[in-house]
């Protein structure tokens, strides 16, 4: 069972005011919430680039491992009938769709919806020489209790990001 508990940013924001006395926070130089935000949120944005950009291990501080892009070889799996497991395939949803069109020219979407075992068409990765990539976090050497319970995810914009990195022209050799 996930625990769906959440730190974002009101929690550590109100984690780093414990930090201050009452004198400290009424002076003119303590953050305000806003400025706060916009401190973190420029800072998680260039950490990000220079993880996906330049192929970086970031360590976390407090021995909590590393963070990093990982490149891993997708592998096909085969059925006991010599067919390919298409379950660890993802599929090309706007491709499919244009190929439905052709396919079934005419048909709604209610129509589409009706018919069975319609062809899909799935990503291979050929941009990519058939790697995968995700964000890793390496925990070994980490001193964190429970370690293995904890993970890390890149949000939608991160994963987008990392996406039109590897489309473009600049070809980044991330750790294996």
């Amino acid at each position: 069972m996930k625990n769906k508990e959440k730190n974002g940013l009101p929690e550590i924001y109100t984690f780093f005011k414990k930090k201050f006395s009452k004198e400290e926070k009424e002076s003119s130089a303590f953050i305000d919430y806003t400025k706060f935000s916009a401190v973190l949120k420029e800072f998680n944005l260039g950490l990000t680039e220079m993880i996906i950009d330049e192929a970086t291990e970031f360590k976390l501080p407090l021995q909590l491992g590393y963070v990093r892009i990982r490149k891993y070889k997708k592998k096909l799996k085969l059925k006991e009938d010599g067919s390919i497991d298409k379950q660890c395939m993802s599929v090309n949803w706007h491709e499919t769709k244009l190929y439905w069109e052709e396919l079934y020219p005419g048909k709604t979407n209610g129509e589409l919806k009706e018919i069975r075992n319609k062809p899909l068409i799935y990503y291979l990765n050929e941009h990519t020489d058939g790697y995968g990539f995700l964000l890793y976090w390496n925990k070994k050497g980490s001193n964190a209790i429970n370690r293995s319970v904890y993970s890390m995810v890149l949000t939608f914009s991160n994963n987008r990001h990392l996406a039109q990195v590897l489309k473009g022209d600049k070809k980044i050799d991330y750790y294996e």
